[in-house]
């Protein structure tokens, strides 16, 4: 008896020694996978265990384009469920799949992905404001990415529509700090994070790390631009000037009784100059004056009233030392033609800009500028060509896109040419957008269009590239790569060997900050004898100004 207890032990207690054991019966094929065309029409409990298994097959493929598309499926007839089946716990798992989906950048799929958890959170969690931060990171992970341009416009165009529900600076400045991160739901808890309040600081720590220690700055003028346009001023910029770089805090304060929403420049061991004002009424664009306080005990506060609706965003600039402030009002110009376009003539007044061969870049940019306009009033008789600067007047690098910003343009065009200190073999046409770039020859003439250092330029580059939002790069480079070709098959009319130095990305002060399409264009090479022969007759820089006004024209058509 013992035995036959160990034989039907070891054989599993089922069948005696010497028998043969059955074999085990197939298993189940898996149940078809379910399609979104088709979730309305299954089986409730069919759906649930089709989805849940396309979930979890995506979790076991992340990292790889099978993965996202998987996932971006699986949330999809989450969405669904979220509706068949409202108990269940599916719109949690839908932006999980999704926030998997997103996470890895270079994946094709991945941009989509983020826009359908944008979409999820509008529509399915009903949070708009959630929405419009995962479409505000979205845009500003994936604008450096030529193949995600469709997807990035995409983004634009739902913060657009949530333009209402648009979160606090603070919340949006999270995201400016680090894009980047992985999960596009990071920064959605509601919290807004202390103080400073825009991208500050970064940037407070770049001005504290330069600030000579025991030498007190000096603020030595206080401006504002754009609020000569009143109630028509979409934006208006405030600059502080110091003479040298000055330590400071920014920090913002809601509305308390009767005290308006402010934010503020709190500037350690700064002193007034001679006419620094007290006080600035500007009643413009979101802004409605400008306060400027020294502490007796050394230091001073720099305090900008604000209308309860009013965005604005900081950043600085070197040689000189500036803190600049661009407030705005309202939502985002209406997508339809475009109405106004500001050339902006390089250099002028004391400032030549290049010069070789008798011939000054101030004077032939203004020329370019002037007979583009002239050409765009033909071809884009709707639209409005404003100049920067109508004759040979020195214009501030940061007030030439205050312009722009103020009325409300569509797009910014600067209009250079190019030189070099050495004798060069081809010169050519650049069109450059604003980003960062470690090409060392777009760092020299950023620099020297900037009137700084290379250094100071890579040192910021990081920090103030951040201000083009990532759906501009994408328009700006459209932009850039129509005027581009269009300069460079016109100057080719006269110069058939006329060098073709591409479309690159560097940081040029004079974009900074620009809200709309804005690119640099170095139309020829100026210390080039060859070129400057050419720029010095009427029919080389007219045929430059047809290609400028063409390209603009096919962009904006």
């Amino acid at each position: 008896m013992a035995a036959l207890f160990v034989t039907l032990l070891l054989a599993g207690g089922g069948v005696a020694c010497g028998e043969e054991s059955p074999a085990p019966p197939p298993a189940p094929a898996p149940p078809p996978e379910p399609t979104l065309e088709r979730a309305w029409a299954l089986d409730l409990g069919a759906l649930r265990d089709g989805t849940v298994a396309l979930g979890e097959s995506a979790m076991r493929a992340e990292g790889s384009p099978e993965g996202v598309a998987r996932a971006r499926r699986a949330a999809g007839l989450a969405r669904v469920l979220s509706i068949r089946d409202p108990e269940g716990p599916w719109i949690e798992r839908g932006r999980a799949w999704l926030v998997e989906a997103s996470r890895r950048k270079t994946l094709p799929g991945a941009c989509e992905a983020a826009l359908e958890l944008a979409a999820l959170e509008a529509r399915d969690a009903a949070d708009p404001e959630a929405a419009y931060l995962v479409a505000y990171r979205t845009a500003a992970r994936f604008g450096d990415r030529r193949q995600d341009a469709a997807c990035v416009a995409e983004a634009a165009r739902v913060m657009a529509v949530l333009e209402g529900w648009r979160p606090s600076a603070a919340q949006l400045a999270r995201i400016d700090a680090d894009p980047d991160d992985g999960d596009p739901t990071a920064g959605l808890d509601g919290e807004d994070p202390p103080e400073p309040a825009s991208p500050a600081p970064d940037l407070a720590a770049w001005a504290a790390a330069r600030a000579e220690a025991g030498a007190p700055a000096t603020l030595r003028s206080l401006s504002v631009y754009g609020h000569g346009d009143g109630d028509a001023a979409r934006s208006v910029r405030a600059v502080l000037r110091f003479d040298r770089v000055a330590a400071f805090e920014h920090g913002e304060a809601a509305a308390e009784g009767a005290i308006p929403r402010r934010t503020w420049f709190e500037l350690a061991g700064v002193r007034f100059g001679e006419g620094v004002a007290d006080a600035l009424e500007v009643d413009a664009a979101g802004l409605r004056r400008v306060r400027a306080t020294e502490r007796p005990g050394g230091g001073a506060r720099v305090t900008f009233d604000l209308e309860p609706e009013a965005r604005f965003h900081a950043f600085v600039l070197p040689d000189p030392f500036r803190v600049v402030l661009d407030v705005e009002e309202g939502g985002p110009r209406a997508e339809g033609p475009v109405r106004t376009i500001v050339l902006d003539p390089g250099h002028g007044g004391d400032d030549f800009g290049a010069r070789a061969f008798g011939l000054r870049e101030s004077d032939l940019t203004l020329d370019l500028a002037r007979r583009v306009r002239t050409l765009l009033a033909r071809q884009l008789p709707e639209a409005r060509v404003v100049l920067t600067r109508e004759n040979d007047t020195f214009i501030s690098l940061e007030q030439r896109a205050a312009i722009a910003n103020s009325i409300g343009a569509d797009l910014f065009l600067s209009i250079h040419l190019n030189a070099a200190d050495d004798e060069v073999q081809r010169g050519g046409v650049t069109t450059f957008v604003l980003d960062t770039s470690d090409d060392r020859q777009a760092l020299r003439l950023a620099a020297r269009e900037n009137g700084t250092s290379v250094d100071e330029v890579d040192s910021l580059a990081q920090l103030l590239a951040q201000l083009h939002r990532a759906d501009q790069v994408s328009a700006s480079r459209d932009l850039a790569e129509q005027v581009h070709r269009a300069t460079l098959s016109a100057g080719r009319r006269h110069l058939p060997s006329l060098h073709d130095r591409g479309v690159k990305s560097a940081l040029f002060y004079v974009l900074v900050g620009a809200r709309m399409p804005a690119v640099l264009l170095e139309a020829s090479f100026l210390s080039r004898e060859q070129e400057a022969d050419l720029l010095r007759t009427v029919g080389y820089r007219q045929s430059l100004a047809e290609g400028i006004a063409e390209g603009i024209a096919r962009w904006a058509s």
